[in-house]
């Protein structure tokens, strides 16, 4: 009976939480509705960002880039006594998921199999097909793969930069960029994994979104798409910023005409994403002869689509009961953890924000909550980029709380990270 109240009462948060935020938006897009859903915005003085800027970002970028691999590496050999060279770096970084990568630019889908199948069809392509391109250059896989998601990394970086002068201003914008950098799982957009290029891909888009270039949003969302599956739901962020920029629902402004010739030429645009899932079920075809068998290729990794609720049920019992306390505050109490945290900055911001950005932060927030089998929460959270700008807003004013916040981040990053050098339950 307990267990049955919590998935009502969840789910009954859930569409509460999403019908203000859809009619908050369709206020924004014109409807007359009544306060909250109409309150204005606070004002803000956004800016384009300058060339200057964007090259001191990707340059910084890169500098933190290497200043967490250095330092992390050095903290290794002391607490473990190991004698390694810098040039072991990468092997070090080859944990969990990061070796599958390696395999997939090395052998191909096709060829890496395991109990007589492609089971790594699970992985999306683009950064295989990427590395697998800077290998040619550097000769060493993993090397390749670190080169990829540190590039990613200052080129995401810049365009968060970019996105974020246009929405908040570069004092915000910079708060949110050290926040998501100190993040504590924010060290896997310096690993062989694909976090670097989802914040690149998503970024871009996002910033295209905002600035009304349809067509290149599309393009990157469809990189998004080809890169991890929520790249999808930029297609919903791009829809809601055309509406709230056309003002759809101010019914007596509209020429219909002009509006239904409008939403013709746009929404093939605005749809491009689709284009990245419909090549990762091409290689799917290519690879199994189905074009959905990442879906039983899931089943292996225990992974499936399941509601937040239930996911949050199982995190919480096994924080409590799981048999190996450390897995407990590795894995499951942070995953559990990170739910409420996260879901406090969207429901502090839910009137202060484009709707473009809360309804997709919001959007993909749960997402993340919805695995059968999660085991990376922090990992993908670190992607959850406006709930970064929601928390720099509302740190503005209050240099002494970042700084601390920052700082005990960071001082985690470092824990988890070494935990994940020594194959803890961090991935």
């Amino acid at each position: 009976m307990g267990v049955m109240a919590w998935k009502i009462g969840a789910t009954a948060a859930f569409l509460c939480a999403f019908a203000a935020l859809t009619l908050r938006w369709m206020s924004n897009c014109g409807l007359a509705l009544p306060a909250p859903f109409s309150d204005p915005m606070p004002g803000r003085q956004g800016r384009p960002a300058t060339g200057r800027e964007l090259v001191w970002v990707f340059v910084v970028a890169l500098l933190f880039r290497l200043m967490v691999a250095d330092v992390s590496f050095t903290l290794w050999c002391k607490v473990t006594g190991e004698s390694l060279l810098r040039g072991d770096i990468p092997a070090l970084w080859c944990r969990w998921d990061a070796p599958h990568y390696v395999k997939l630019v090395e052998l191909g889908y096709g060829g890496y199999i395991e109990d007589g199948q492609p089971l790594f069809l699970v992985f999306f392509p683009l950064y295989v097909w990427l590395v697998r391109g800077v290998k040619l250059l550097v000769g060493d896989t993993a090397l390749a793969g670190m080169a990829v998601s540190w590039l990613c990394f200052g080129w995401g970086s810049t365009y968060l930069y970019r996105l974020g002068c246009e929405e908040y201003g570069p004092a915000t914008t910079r708060r949110a960029l050290c926040l998501l950098w100190c993040f504590p799982f924010s060290f896997f957009f310096g690993g062989i994994m694909t976090e670097s290029l989802f914040l690149l891909t998503t970024a871009a888009a996002l910033y295209h979104i905002r600035t009304h270039h349809w067509a290149r949003a599309g393009v990157w969302g469809a990189l998004a798409a080809l890169t991890r599956m929520q790249g999808i739901i930029l297609i919903g962020a791009a829809v809601a910023e055309w509406c709230q920029n056309r003002r759809s629902f101010a019914w007596n402004e509209k020429n219909w005409k002009g509006e239904i010739l409008a939403i013709l030429k746009t929404l093939p645009l605005l749809c491009l994403p689709i284009l990245g899932s419909l090549v990762y079920f091409g290689l799917n075809y290519e690879v199994a002869g189905d074009p959905f068998a990442f879906t039983l290729m899931q089943r292996h990794w225990s992974q499936g689509f399941l509601w937040f609720p239930q996911v949050l049920a199982y995190l919480a019992k096994h924080a409590l009961t799981w048999p190996n306390v450390t897995t407990r505050w590795e894995m499951w109490i942070p995953e559990l953890l990170l739910f409420p945290l996260f879901a406090l900055i969207l429901w502090r911001g839910w009137k202060k924000h484009r709707s473009m950005l809360t309804l997709y932060g919001f959007v993909y927030f749960i997402l993340t909550y919805c695995l059968s089998w999660l085991l990376s929460a922090g990992r993908y959270l670190s992607c959850a980029l406006p709930c970064f700008f929601f928390l720099a807003e509302d740190l503005k004013d209050r240099s002494r709380a970042t700084v601390a916040l920052g700082a005990g981040m960071f001082l985690l990053q470092l824990v988890f990270l070494l935990r994940y050098f020594s194959w803890g339950q961090v991935m």
